[in-house]
């Protein structure tokens, strides 16, 4: 039986087709309630900074220096190594031109990929999984590590898997003897519902053999849970997550103590032990791109916080990143720039971002179709 079952996996999980593997696997980690990312990258020489903020901006002599302008929040020394090690590269001034400032929505923009609701209601990530599909395709080809499958993959059967330990029949109960057998025997057809299933079955049997992180913190664990699965070589392309809690309107805190360096500290350790997970594993061609919906305004309100702005930080990291450097034509922060809402002006449409990760990362030829009504402008973060 178990030889039977391991053939079954080759054949449903591989892909054979017209279409190439792609040279790389890309992870798309969103931060939800739109991050503050003067916080983050600061500008640590622009005495309107310091002039809007005047109890929450990071003080000049604390920060760890990107380069002459700006410098990375001091809760942030693991992605600060991987800077200096070129494994990191830092777009400020980016954002999505809809300049939509409602979190859901502005969620689902960037998602789409797109400046409004497209005619096809699919996300970025399920247009390219659908233009290159194959009746052969892997059930992982497009995974999101959580419960609800992130809207940049919709229109394609992407899989939400919350953990490795809990993936698979019988839930957390375990009463699976039999169910497996049971429900294959349902399948046993040609048709597309039938093949699917069987694909679904091996999948769950194939995750089954998985040895998944028990660590406490969710985020920590999907990480670790994510690096296991891209290591097994299960046919996964293109992966998506979260993280929330960026809605920092208010008790940002200073630059050691607050919410702000919690936040920033947790997303260090985070991906700086991921990006480490993945070194150690040799898996060289995963590039993670790190986004948010919208940036904060550039002034602190009245509470310690920040309001919803526009300008945005991104962030792409990995072995094949052009890292070292910090890209975007910065328009500065001045009154006469910043205009009446005080908002850090978007000078790269984050399409563009996302569009160098299709090209260089996934081998799209044209990026722009993954953007309705969008002409790809390369920003250089990879290739």
């Amino acid at each position: 039986m178990a030889g039977s079952a391991g053939s079954v996996l080759v054949d449903t999980l591989s892909r054979t087709s017209a279409f190439a593997a792609p040279p790389g696997r890309l992870v798309v980690l969103f931060l939800r309630g739109g991050q503050d990312g003067l916080s983050a990258v600061v500008p640590y020489t622009e005495a309107a900074y310091y002039a809007a903020r005047p109890t929450i901006a990071v003080p000049a002599n604390v920060v760890r220096p990107l380069n002459a302008k700006f410098g990375l929040h001091p809760a942030m020394p693991r992605l600060h190594a991987l800077y200096q090690a070129g494994k990191l590269a830092v777009v400020v001034g980016a954002g999505n031109l809809a300049g939509n400032r409602s979190h859901f929505a502005a969620q689902d923009l960037c998602e789409y990929g797109a400046t409004s609701i497209p005619g096809d209601s699919a996300g970025w990530l399920g247009r390219y999984l659908n233009a290159t599909a194959t009746a052969t395709d892997s059930v992982f080809r497009g995974l999101t590590i959580g419960n609800n499958v992130n809207a940049s993959l919709r229109s394609d059967p992407a899989l939400g898997l919350a953990t490795i330990n809990e993936f698979g029949l019988g839930g957390l109960t375990g009463r699976n003897s039999g169910l497996g057998a049971m429900i294959r025997g349902q399948y046993g057809g040609t048709q597309t519902i039938e093949k699917t299933g069987t694909r679904a079955l091996d999948a769950a049997a194939r995750v089954g053999t998985l040895s998944g992180s028990s660590a406490a913190d969710a985020t920590t664990r999907a990480f670790a849970d994510l690096a296991v699965i891209l290591d097994a070589e299960i046919g996964v392309e293109v992966a998506t997550m979260n993280t929330g809690g960026w809605d920092t309107h208010d008790a940002a805190g200073t630059a050691g103590v607050g919410d702000m360096s919690v936040l920033l500290g947790g997303l260090d350790s985070q991906l700086g032990a991921f990006q480490a997970d993945l070194d150690a594993r040799g898996l060289t061609n995963v590039t993670t791109v790190v986004m948010t919906e919208f940036g904060r305004r550039v002034a602190q309100n009245g509470s310690g916080g920040t309001d919803h702005g526009f300008g945005c930080v991104m962030m792409v990291l990995g072995g094949n990143v052009n890292g070292g450097q910090v890209l975007g034509q910065w328009a500065g922060l001045s009154p006469a720039v910043i205009g009446a809402r005080g908002d850090v002006v978007p000078t790269v449409d984050f399409r563009n971002v996302l569009g160098d990760c299709a090209r260089d990362v996934l081998g799209v030829s044209n990026p722009s179709s993954l953007f309705p009504g969008h002409t790809y402008v390369p920003v250089g973060v990879t290739g």
